[in-house]
């Protein structure tokens, strides 16, 4: 039988220890210092206000003083010169925003240091609702957390992910799902990508491989255009 391997462990400052090891022996334990980011799983959250506009300036105070929190934000592409979104990431300006400005998620865990965090700059206090419960439990926290991710979604993308979204808490039926997300001729649907992105068009056409053919605009002066898939389009009402 072959020996085991063995290796020369490097010391910090860069030279050769004495000591060798050999694979799968246990060579002691190093202990975690500092305080843990999060702690535990957290069982509700408050919301913290803070000042409009100061989200991302008041979470990195908290990470400066390990202290946990969850500001939503949602990032889009806008094109350069302009508002209007842009067709691709890569061809627009990235925007960032919070998703609720002046709101920030607080665990249960950190209420204990809400001295501490009221002492930070731009921070106001803890939002009531009077009689109404004033925090999230965990399934309403991770309802918020799907929402925001479909909300940093491409736009073709957020109608399904948002009625797949619904049906998965019980808000609307497998029935209605199929209504919401079905391509049918005749349909209204918005072009989320090409010359005519943003305009509303009709399905006109739908090939065996999926591709639609819209009218884009009304009657005798619209445009048609042939070979979108589901990806550049948006379904609407």
């Amino acid at each position: 039988m072959a020996a085991a391997p063995r290796w020369d462990v490097a010391s910090r400052r860069g030279g050769r220890m004495n000591m060798q090891y050999r694979k799968g022996q246990i060579v002691g334990y190093v202990e975690a210092g500092g305080r843990l980011a999060v702690p535990a799983m957290p069982e509700s959250w408050r919301v913290l206000q803070v000042m409009p506009g100061r989200d991302a300036k008041v979470i990195k105070a908290f990470g400066e003083r390990c202290i946990s929190g969850w500001s939503p934000t949602v990032v889009h592409f806008v094109q350069r010169g302009g508002g209007q979104p842009a067709r691709r990431p890569h061809l627009g300006r990235r925007i960032e925003k919070p998703f609720l400005p002046g709101l920030i998620f607080l665990p249960d865990f950190e209420l204990a240091r809400l001295a501490e965090i009221r002492s930070i700059p731009d921070v106001d206090n803890l939002l009531e609702f009077g009689e109404l419960r004033s925090w999230l439990n965990a399934t309403e926290m991770q309802l918020l957390r799907d929402i925001v991710k479909i909300e940093n979604m491409l736009p073709s993308r957020r109608r399904w992910a948002l009625a797949q979204l619904f049906l998965r808490y019980g808000f609307i039926s497998v029935a209605e799902v199929k209504e919401e997300t079905e391509m049918r001729v005749g349909r209204q649907i918005r072009v989320a990508d090409g010359l005519f992105s943003g305009f509303r068009a009709l399905i006109e056409r739908i090939d065996s491989k999926g591709r639609l053919s819209v009218l884009v605009g009304d009657g005798k002066h619209g445009v048609k255009v042939s070979g979108l898939t589901e990806a550049q389009i948006e379904l609407i009402d």
